[in-house]
């Protein structure tokens, strides 16, 4: 008998990511997603594909999976009957889902496994805390997974997938302690520490390519990855960088030389096509305390090494934001980027940092036309 697997968050990770894994070990899958439009699509084509962009293995063909809207009777019902939920709808949002599985879970018998597909320090333990203030009476376990694997929509196509062949599928086992059938799942322990290493080298090497890319006017993340100005930039940050998180994860310095060269090798990789908007997006959150850009800063600072690019990467995010405050859901500045800033990381106006991103900042206004970065720095 099939296991049961629902969903929420039928985007490109949800579609792309997570329903590849799915389809390959035989689960029946149910999309729930907020968007009409697409759950629409979905319904009415019942199939999508999944291409990889080195055309290194066969498409996989999604089919006979259902999809229907948040807070349905019917999404109710697949909850209510799936041994599996994924999410895949962003941090900040787990705690919608938890109302939905509140809605769902109501009297259910069977041990229900939650597994979040999200970026963050902890997405798993924000989704437990969540699902804990809802007050869920029924059985369940939480587990996470970090996203190594680039997917975009192919433009044209009304449903189909573009995507890394990446087989690699990270897994929290200190709640969810089953062995996992998917193919590439390796169980993590202490998976707070692994989700860190990954958001301090990986996320943030993409968060430099996309903010510094979109302000040097590229559109396709591997151009701006390629860039020499740019990618000096990552040479110079790595440098500096990787030592300090040898000492801080407790690792030996030719595993994080491996994994970083990991990241490069992927995000330079022409074939792999990705957007900068679309890798920038949310800047807010980025630009957060514990997340891509200030803590790797505040490593280096500690670790008594030059912080001035990821300085210059938050000052390249405090652009992206204002130019596309407004669209693509990133919400208005209700005061300057540089107050908004401070206000975000709990730092004073005449902190070193602060007035350090602040130069940057107007260094970017003053030569918006034509960025050269290093001449900048």
């Amino acid at each position: 008998m099939s296991k049961k697997a629902v969903v929420i968050g039928a985007g490109q990770s949800g579609r792309g990511y997570v329903a590849r894994y799915l389809y390959e070990k035989d689960y029946e899958i149910t999309f729930v997603d907020e968007k009409k439009e697409l759950v629409d699509l979905l319904e009415e084509d019942r199939a999508f594909s999944i291409h990889f962009y080195h055309m290194d293995r066969t498409p996989v063909y999604v089919n006979g999976f259902h999809a229907y809207t948040t807070y349905s009777e019917e999404a109710r019902k697949a909850i209510g009957e799936a041994d599996y939920v994924f999410t895949a709808v962003g941090e900040q949002n787990l705690g919608d889902v938890a109302k939905q599985l509140k809605e769902g879970m109501e009297g259910k018998q069977k041990r229900t496994v939650v597994i979040t597909c999200e970026n963050g320090i902890n997405p798993g333990k924000v989704m437990r805390e969540h699902m804990q203030k809802e007050q869920i009476g029924a059985d369940y376990v939480v587990s996470q997974t970090a996203i190594f694997c680039s997917t975009v929509i192919i433009r044209g196509t009304r449903l189909d997938i573009l995507s890394q062949n990446e087989t690699y599928f990270p897994y929290d086992c200190d709640e969810f302690t089953d062995p996992f059938d998917f193919d590439g799942a390796v169980p993590i322990h202490n998976f707070e520490k692994f989700f860190k290493r990954k958001i301090y080298t990986y996320n943030c090497l993409a968060g430099l390519i996309s903010y510094c890319g979109y302000i040097k006017g590229f559109e396709v993340y591997g151009e701006a990855a390629i860039d020499p100005d740019i990618s000096e930039l990552m040479d110079r940050l790595l440098e500096e960088l990787n030592p300090c998180l040898e000492k801080y994860f407790e690792i030996s310095k030719e595993e994080q030389a491996a994994f970083a060269q990991k990241a490069l090798n992927k995000f330079k990789d022409q074939y792999i096509l990705d957007y900068n908007i679309k890798n920038g997006r949310a800047p807010q959150r980025k630009l957060g305390p514990t997340e891509r850009i200030m803590t790797p800063m505040r490593i280096l600072i500690d670790h008594g090494k030059d912080p001035s690019i990821m300085q210059f990467v938050a000052a390249a995010a405090l652009t992206y934001w204002q130019e596309l405050q407004g669209k693509n859901n990133e919400p208005l500045l209700e005061k300057s980027p540089i107050e908004t800033f401070c206000e975000i990381n709990g730092l004073s106006a005449d902190d070193p940092i602060a007035v350090k991103v602040e130069a940057y900042f107007q260094a970017i206004q003053k030569n918006r036309d034509q960025i050269r970065i290093m001449s900048l720095l």
